[in-house]
């Protein structure tokens, strides 16, 4: 830098103007004339009572009075009152400069600075150490100095004549007393001890105030650069060096970057604020700052004790001194590890401030000074040398470790530290760092090239200082290094590897705090690589090189060196740093050292707690968690390896076994909830990753142990049920058993699926299940495994993991009233809706009667608070023997959804419709249109509409079907229930439908005719019928059967005789008569043609009209007496309502009850940023075309869903103006979609992306341009989202309604108006808010990582309206903007290795880190869309479960179905309600 330029050390050090003529006399005539001529001149001082104006006249008075004043400053130190004297008339002269006093000569006040020259050079005498002086004469000595110091500050700051010469003069002088005092070996209570910080404060200040009045020459700043050499022993040196640096520093970032720059705050309080002049320039700040940054040369010579020693006082000592035969000896050598340390603690400060990480000086010094007495008192019980006591100037408030990150914020002091490492660690310790609040860098920081061609050879050569290098690194030869015209050769660049043969064979962890710092840094400064940004291959080498050897986990490991590089290299395999992937085998072997084992069995850094390291580790193992099966059988170099032999050789596949072992090795000891939900994260991620994997590569695993499918059918044979109950006996016994892992168990999807849920499930009984957070993460992870696809599936661990989660469900309903929360039932809720998914996704455990019965046993629990059986000895307990005490309603609400889905969903997943809707598609309308008949009645509806229970609507059409040809009772039911709408259609028939006849329905109800009579078949007997048996002729006659006399004994004459003779033969004759009569008409019936059509008896005729609703009321059980009658002791209406049908609003509120869906509705807004964008309108228009994105995004969006068209869907869509509602046929027309887009089309008018399962449905929205524009035109959400070019009417079908009452309603309202939101406006207009919280998700595709930091999140959010924002009471009122700090985002920037690093931006608390998803995670391209989507999924979740304004779909369905119920219920007695179900609905 000064190579052309001369040095004036020698000048300065052989200067004769500090001697006096008096030296050439003897000392004792020196002496006596300097103590009375100097004794003589004090008492005319202004300091004194008498002060009269000096009688020294002449310039040759003062000049010989000058020459006994320099003899007498350098008198002995028992002759301290004459120095002190001769100083107060140097003080007392000096001000001729400034404000001359009357005692000053007047030749000195007519010309003051060659006399003011004159003085400072006499001045340097007190200056110099007295040997052999006492102790209170040193400090009185000090204190004179002090004196002197303080009045040339005063006069260089306060005067306006100081001229050039002067100036250099007064430069020369302090460095000159600076030479004197700090170039030989500190002394204890030496001159030297007392004055060093004081004496190079005045020194940098002086000198950059000279910088700005008049700025040194270069050969001055070269003798400045030299001296420095000399004093480099001194701790003070490097103090008051970085405080000139930072206080430059700060203001070079203001004029360079801007005032919008994070600051490097300087306190004014300690001067630093006030060092750097105000009117200094520019261009004078950025050169005084450069030169003041290489005054010292390079600080890694601080830690060659051997460098530091070999100077000529060092020397001197040695050859004098009988105690020190070696310069290294020296006991002020100790210090060179802190001073080692704060040298490089400040490079970080300043390459922090350049990163733009916001920093506090005052606040880093004093942690700096607290770090190495920490650091000392940890390294005697280790081998690390370290001083025992700070400097004796220096005032410390508080004790202090290696600082391994600055950007970090500090946690407040009463921050606990839940685990201990191996060295005690004092826990009142303030400051600790910690990883998630640490600020943010600059986006406009400077490139990493420049920062290093600053800082770059310092800081590798301080990774490095006193490692042992290996020989295969080693060069003997020259070492070549680029060097810069403006800087000394002798200073190694950042290009520059320094391999030079002094290299100890052995590392020396001495100096090991400031190679932590440095390695640190490095790693902070390499983080901090932007988007596309480049960085010199050497830089790259020197980087890997140091870090390879500060990674090492061998003998030469170094605790604070290790921790440092973890801590500070989250973001190292996740910003684009070429060739960083040769680093992984070595990260690796440091994450097993710390993620292993709770307590890290080396030292860390004292203010680096334990949990803060892990979680960093984790976050470096969430970044590595692809790279086995994306890379797979790429090899990794070793450079550690002298050369590439196979058994050094690693793949990145070979690396993925050790990966899996150690994310559930971390997972099974992790106590901290958040590294925890992080682990479980990663868990997630590597199963779905390694599960699509070989679904991909169509690779069917075997397990180990066959678990198909039959073993948990446990009713299908005994076999099955014996070998079931011998697979269990383990699991029985040992309650939560964990299978074995075997070596190659987690290679497959297949084990590694039953590693991870057995492992998770013990964990959440075991330590997690009191955990609120950690519960629901776990939850999280368990419901994305329960949707892993794994062939075959592993039944068996399916089986144990539904035992689980039950036996979690009773844990927590069994505990104590006192420990009852709202977070308590949170968890029960999760626990019963991922046991929801597990049984749909493997609705065959239900076929398993164990499982079977826990699932039922803990739905009972749920819902009235006990078991039937507690035990299976004990008597089963009748429902209404119980007490109906739920845990909570809440509970209860997802037991009672659990058990309907068990019912209706479990086995018949997606539905006919397909997963867009749980409901039927069929409604009022649609019946009707092949209902028999002219369609709807004039008055009221064919339906009749009753009231189930207080939780049911039916509505029944007694009219068939048009597709029902059979004249039979034919009931068609719409049931609206809390948990749906479905139709169904029944007949009564007294025949059933067997196979070989439903090809002819008419043969069931047509005549089958008589059969014909077969007279060849039986025996016809002749029998003679009589009125009494032939017994009776031969039963003999009693008197009693004699006592009716005769008929003829009873004729006596002639007459009557005769009478009776006649009407013997009318009989005999009419007899006859009827004989032959019988006869001829059994001949006519012979010839007379069977059957006979005037005597066959014929069925009656069919009836047409059934009272359908009637019957089916009665067959099923609901009308009854007692069910028409109200509770006696309750308030709650008849088990079976009536509703007014002639009431038009009725229809209305079932159309609000059909608006209501059975699942949680969620809505993602999908947008793409190319790099630099910042306006939301560029933004939008990106995915107007394909060429625009890039083609991983147009695949990422369809693997978040399937396209649906919004006419067509009858699903959630992204706006409640057209969800849940199909397009009538007869509007629907040929929508022409737009072609080539980057997923615009996606934006809500047409389209949108969509995904369902049992539990949720999801829309993906990606706003348009065109969207954008209709916010801007219509910012209060006055029309819903639609805009089609046909101008097609898109609302849901009210055939309910009056046709009248239709067309005034449509004329009346605009189509999407809020009046057609019904969830938010009851009838009444009064709001409602029974859905939740509208939670925002954001999902934003980066092109420049660096963007997220600048996206506009405040202008897009008007234009992702969903309809369920929060409203006003005033519709004319605008709409309350949503705060920006509740939207979540999940930023997706694509790496140049194929991965997608995530960021996490949104609300940080207790329930808010859904997983899998993690901030800082790498994620494969197979598993993104899947994981993202869980992701949002999880997070809309989490906020429902926070919200106390949340109800389930089905509780608001029923409250529906009840204020329905209470408007239009008919009460009517049991005549009336007989009467009007026998009449019949009126038909057109």
């Amino acid at each position: 830098m000064y190579s052309d330029w001369t040095s004036l050390r020698d000048e300065i050090q052989f200067n004769k103007a500090n001697l006096s003529v008096l030296n050439k006399f003897p000392e004792a005539v020196g002496k006596d004339v300097a103590c009375s001529v100097v004794k003589h001149i004090a008492t005319n001082l202004s300091i004194s009572n008498s002060c009269e104006p000096s009688n020294l006249v002449t310039d040759a008075e003062v000049k010989w009075t000058m020459e006994v004043l320099c003899y007498g400053l350098g008198l002995p130190l028992d002759q301290i009152d004459t120095i002190k004297d001769c100083v107060s008339v140097y003080c007392e002269w000096l001000s001729a400069l400034t404000s001359p006093k009357l005692p000053v000569p007047k030749p000195i006040t007519d010309e003051p600075n060659p006399y003011a020259q004159m003085m400072l050079h006499h001045l340097l005498n007190l200056f110099v150490p007295r040997v052999g002086a006492v102790a209170d004469l040193v400090k009185r000595q000090a204190l004179l100095c002090h004196r002197v110091l303080r009045t040339i500050e005063s006069v260089a700051k306060e005067s306006a004549l100081l001229s050039r010469d002067t100036w250099e003069t007064l430069l020369k002088f302090l460095l000159a007393a600076n030479n004197s005092l700090l170039s030989p070996p500190t002394e204890k209570d030496d001159i030297g001890d007392h004055l060093c910080e004081r004496v190079l404060s005045v020194l940098f200040e002086l000198w950059l105030l000279a910088c700005q009045k008049c700025f040194p020459s270069p050969s001055l700043w070269k003798t400045f650069r030299k001296m420095c050499i000399y004093w480099r022993h001194h701790e003070a040196l490097i103090t008051q060096w970085h405080r000139v640096n930072h206080a430059l520093t700060a203001r070079l970032l203001k004029f360079m970057y801007g005032p919008d720059y994070p600051e490097l705050v300087i306190s004014e309080n300690d001067e630093g604020g006030l060092l750097v002049p105000v009117e200094m320039s520019n261009d004078c700040i950025a050169q005084s700052w450069f030169r003041f940054l290489h005054i010292t040369q390079n600080p890694v010579d601080l830690a060659k004790p051997e460098l530091i020693s070999q100077t000529p006082m060092f020397l001197k000592l040695a050859l004098e001194s009988e105690d020190v035969i070696d310069p290294r000896q020296h006991e002020c050598l100790l210090k060179l590890p802190q001073i080692f340390y704060k040298a490089m603690r400040g490079i970080s400060i300043m390459v922090n401030a350049f990163l733009g990480i916001s920093q506090d000086v005052k606040e880093e010094n004093i942690l700096t000074s607290m770090s190495f007495i920490s650091s000392g008192l940890s390294s005697r019980q280790s081998t690390t040398l370290g001083p025992s006591t700070p400097p004796g100037q220096r005032k410390l408030g508080r004790p202090w470790v290696p600082l391994p990150a600055p950007l970090t914020q500090r946690v407040k002091s009463n921050t606990t530290i839940s685990s201990k490492t191996s060295v005690p660690m004092p826990q009142c310790l303030p400051g600790l760092l910690s990883l998630d609040s640490r600020p943010p860098l600059a986006p406009n920081r400077p490139k990493c090239n420049s920062i290093l061609h600053l800082f770059g050879a310092w800081l590798f050569d301080a990774a490095l200082a006193n490692v042992k290098i290996l020989p295969v690194h080693r060069n003997e030869g020259q070492t070549y290094r680029r060097t810069n015209s403006l800087i000394d050769q002798s200073r190694p660049t950042s290009l520059s590897i320094d391999t030079s043969p002094e290299k100890k064979s052995m590392s020396d962890n001495t100096y090991e705090s400031g190679r932590a710092e440095a390695c640190g840094t490095l790693c902070r400064l390499f983080c901090a690589h932007k988007t596309g940004e480049d960085i010199l291959p050497a830089y790259y080498s020197r980087f890997y090189f140091a870090l390879c050897y500060g990674l090492q986990v061998d003998d030469n490991i170094s605790g604070p060196v290790l921790s440092n590089i973890l801590f500070n290299s989250c973001d190292l395999l996740r910003v684009d740093l070429a060739g960083v992937q040769i680093l992984v085998p070595h990260i690796l072997n440091a994450l097993e050292l710390v993620l292993k084992d709770q307590t890290p069995k080396f030292r860390l850094c004292e203010l680096l707690p334990s949990v803060e390291l892990r979680k960093a580790c984790v976050h470096l193992l969430l970044s590595m968690l692809c790279l086995p099966l994306h890379f797979r059988d790429l090899e990794i170099k070793d450079i550690l390896t002298p050369e590439a032999t196979p058994e050094h050789s690693v793949s990145f596949i070979s690396l993925k076994q050790r990966i899996t072992d150690l994310l559930l090795w971390a997972l099974q000891i992790e106590n901290d909830n958040t590294n925890t939900q992080m682990l479980l994260g990663g868990l997630m991620l590597l199963v779905q990753d390694m599960a699509l994997c070989e679904e991909a590569e169509q690779t069917t695993i075997q397990p180990q142990h066959d678990t198909s499918d039959h073993q948990v059918h446990a009713d299908t044979s005994e076999d099955s049920v014996a070998s079931n109950q011998s697979s269990e006996s383990s699991y029985a016994e040992s309650g939560y058993h964990r299978l074995p892992a075997h070596s190659n168990e987690n290679d497959t999807a297949y084990g590694l699926f039953g590693q991870a849920t057995s492992l998770v499930c013990n964990r959440l009984m075991a330590s997690w299940k009191q955990e609120l957070s950690t519960a629901l993460a776990a939850m999280e992870l368990l419901s994305g495994l329960a949707k892993v696809k794994i062939a075959p599936a592993n039944m068996l661990m399916c089986k144990r993991t539904v035992k689980w989660i039950c036996d979690f469900i009773v844990y927590q309903c069994s505990r104590p009233a006192q420990f009852h929360s709202k977070d308590l039932h949170s968890m029960i809720v999760a626990a019963f809706k991922c046991l929801t998914l597990w049984l749909v996704e493997h609705s065959r455990l239900l076929y398993d009667k164990e499982c079977l019965h826990n699932v039922l046993e803990v739905v009972e629990l749920g819902i009235s608070g006990s078991k039937s059986q507690n035990k299976a000895s004990d008597p089963p307990k009748f429902k209404g023997d119980k007490d109906f005490q739920p845990a909570s309603m809440r509970v209860k609400d997802a037991a009672e959804a659990v058990l309907t889905c068990i019912i209706d969903q479990v086995g018949a997943f997606p539905p006919p419709c397909g997963p867009e809707s749980l409901f039927s598609l069929l409604d009022e309308k649609s019946l009707l249109k092949y209902a028999k008949g002219t369609g709807l009645p004039e008055n009221g509806s064919p339906f009749r509409y009753f009231v189930l229970e207080n939780s049911i609507i039916i509505g029944l059409l007694e009219q068939p079907l048009g597709n029902y040809e059979d004249p039979l009772p034919t009931v068609t039911a719409l049931i609206r229930g809390p948990f749906g709408r479905h139709a169904w259609t029944m007949q009564l028939r007294h025949s059933p439908r067997t196979g070989h006849r439903l090809s002819s329905s008419k043969s069931l109800l047509s005549d089958p005719g008589r059969p014909l009579p077969m007279d060849t078949l039986g025996v016809k007997h002749g029998v003679k019928h009589r009125h009494f048996p032939d017994s009776v002729d031969k039963v003999q006659q009693t008197m009693a059967d004699k006592s009716i006399p005769s008929l003829d004994s009873l004729v006596t004459d002639t007459k009557t005789q005769s009478e009776l003779e006649k009407l013997r033969h009318l009989i005999e004759q009419q007899t006859q008569y009827e004989v032959n009569i019988s006869r001829r008409n059994q001949v006519e019936d012979a010839r007379r043609p069977f059957p006979n059509q005037a005597t066959e008896c014929k069925p009656p005729k069919m009836c047409q009209e059934f009272q359908t609703a009637r019957l089916f009321l009665s067959h099923y059980g609901f009308l009854s007496l007692e069910a028409l009658k109200e509770p006696s002791n309750s308030s709650l209406p008849p088990s079976l309502v009536m509703l007014d049908t002639s009431n038009s609003n009725l229809f209305s509120d079932l159309e609000l009850l059909d608006s209501i869906p059975s699942r949680d509705s969620d809505t993602v807004h999908v947008f793409y940023v190319k790099a630099g964008q910042k306006l939301p309108q560029s933004i939008v228009e990106n995915m107007s075309s394909r060429q625009t994105v890039q083609p991983q995004f147009i695949e990422f969006l369809h693997s978040l869903g399937w396209p649906v068209d919004i006419g067509k869907h009858a699903g959630w869509t992204g706006h409640v103006s057209t969800s849940w509602r199909i397009m009538d046929q007869e509007d629907a027309s040929e929508e022409v979609y737009p072609r080539g887009t980057g997923g615009s089309v996606y934006d809500g008018r047409q389209q949108v992306l969509y995904w369902a399962d049992v539990m949720s449905e999801i829309a993906f929205v990606v706003p348009s341009s065109e969207s954008y524009n209709r916010y801007l035109a219509d910012p209060n959400g006055e029309k819903s989202p639609q805009l089609s070019r046909s101008s097609v009417i898109l609302t849901k079908p009210r055939s309910l309604t009056f046709e009248s009452q239709d067309k005034l309603r449509v004329d009346r309202e605009p189509t999407g108006s809020l009046s057609d939101v019904p969830m938010m406006r009851s009838r009444r207009g009064r709001q409602t808010n029974l859905m939740g919280p509208d939670t925002k998700v954001f999902v934003v595709w980066l092109e420049s990582y660096e963007d997220h930091e600048n996206f506009p999140v405040g202008e897009l959010l008007g234009a992702t309206r969903t309809g369920l924002e929060q409203y006003t009471t005033s519709v004319s009122m605008p709409l309350p903007r949503q705060p920006e700090k509740d939207v979540f985002i999940i930023f997706i920037h694509a790496l140049q290795n194929g991965l997608f690093r995530i960021h996490m931006q949104g609300q940080t608390g207790k329930l808010t880190m859904a997983i899998p998803l993690v901030h800082g995670m790498v994620v494969s391209r197979r598993c993104l869309g899947n994981l993202v989507r869980q992701t949002a999924i999880n997070i809309c979740k989490r906020k429902r479960l926070e919200s106390e304004l949340y109800q389930p779909p089905h509780v608001r369905r029923k409250q529906k179905i009840q204020d329905v119920l209470k408007n239009y219920n008919m009460k009517m007695e049991a005549p009336d309600f007989y009467t009007a179900l026998f009449q019949d609905v009126g038909k057109e």
